[in-house]
């Protein structure tokens, strides 16, 4: 009899997970949005003037993190949309983030010691008056 009753609930299951709806498109719109949002504030950080902001580093680092982020959700997502018009619109998402973490990196890299160094100058002169 139990034999019987744990059969019938995993057919149950099973019929359940076919008969499942697809997942929604407005989902991966969101991830769009998303993934063009972070590489707008982006490159807006780093293109707003011709100085060098150290205070635009930090932020740079979450929108490089945030974009990592939208990297590992553009993954899981082609895996519950098979349809090609579906993948190829995540993977626009995942080349956009994936740009986007590069030159965050890259830019937050190469002026991340020049603001060290500059930081540790206005505390020694603040120090020594």
């Amino acid at each position: 009899m139990k034999s019987d009753d744990s059969v019938q609930r995993a057919a149950n299951r099973v019929q359940r997970k076919l008969s499942a709806r697809p997942p929604k498109q407005s989902r991966i719109l969101i991830t769009c949005f998303i993934a063009l949002i972070t590489a707008g504030a982006s490159s807006w950080l780093m293109l707003r003037s011709p100085e060098i902001h150290c205070t635009s580093l930090a932020p740079l680092t979450v929108l490089a993190t945030l974009a990592a982020f939208l990297i590992s959700i553009c993954f899981r997502q082609m895996g519950r949309f098979p349809d090609k018009r579906s993948r190829l619109i995540l993977l626009v998402c995942l080349l956009i983030a994936a740009g986007t973490l590069f030159e965050d990196f890259r830019f937050v890299r190469r002026y991340r010691e020049f603001c060290d160094q500059l930081q540790q100058q206005m505390q020694q002169s603040a120090a020594n008056p």
